[in-house]
């Protein structure tokens, strides 16, 4: 799930300290070192898809980002829990028997957490819900191996979305599997920490995200 990174438009929880041009650059460059990580993956079990939002012809712009490894889907819906829902249901009709999702707020999640998905939703068909759980009482992940049918909250971006969608899973009798907790990063204090534990990795150096940040230390501390 990716936005086009338009000014104005995506990461407008860090503004401030960010201005809209450095927040829509720095979402940018999550993108290039997630589309990266994805099409480094060569033990992929699954077809690459983005599902973007953004204005029409939004969509070549993150083809620059991403590049002929992955399909796009644009999405659709009147809120996020709309648009979630409808590329779900597009893609398990289209013949997938499973389908994971991750967010793009996370640049350093580590394709091991994307595999574990898989691994939990190796017996499709059985009713499998897997959640990642983020810091904040979301997730950055979702897998499902059946159609949503309203299992997402109608309100996302709250502290109880996790324990929602639990409760919803248990009340539908889907199997339910929780990967480890794992920050994205939304606001000011996130992008702080998140710095904290990724600024200092050597393995990180040639990384989009790091480079911007890098460059820009004095933002980490408005």
């Amino acid at each position: 799930m990716a936005r086009v990174p338009e000014s104005g438009r995506c990461k407008t929880r860090l503004c401030p300290p960010l201005t809209g041009d450095q927040a829509a650059d720095l979402y940018r460059a999550f993108l290039v070192d997630i589309a990266q990580l994805l099409a480094d993956w060569r033990e992929s079990p699954c077809d690459l898809w983005v599902a973007w939002a953004g204005p029409d012809g939004g969509e070549a712009e993150l083809r620059e980002i991403f590049g002929d490894r992955f399909r796009f889907l644009k999405q659709t819906g009147d809120s996020l829990t709309d648009r979630m829902e409808t590329v779900f249901d597009t893609l398990l009709r289209a013949g997938y028997r499973s389908v994971v999702m991750r967010n793009s707020d996370s640049p350093h999640l580590p394709v091991d957490s994307l595999k574990e998905a898989f691994d939990a939703l190796a017996e499709p068909g059985r009713g499998t819900i897997v959640l990642g759980p983020d810091l904040d009482g979301g997730y950055y992940l979702v897998g499902l191996d059946v159609l949503p049918n309203g299992i997402f909250p109608r309100t996302m971006s709250t502290s109880s979305v996790y324990e929602e969608t639990l409760a919803e899973a248990e009340r539908r009798e889907l199997q339910a599997t929780s990967l480890e907790r794992f920050p994205d990063i939304d606001t000011p204090d996130d992008l702080r920490l998140f710095w904290l534990e990724y600024g200092g990795r050597a393995d990180v150096r040639d990384c989009a995200t790091w480079k911007y940040l890098d460059a820009r230390r004095e933002l980490l501390d408005a």
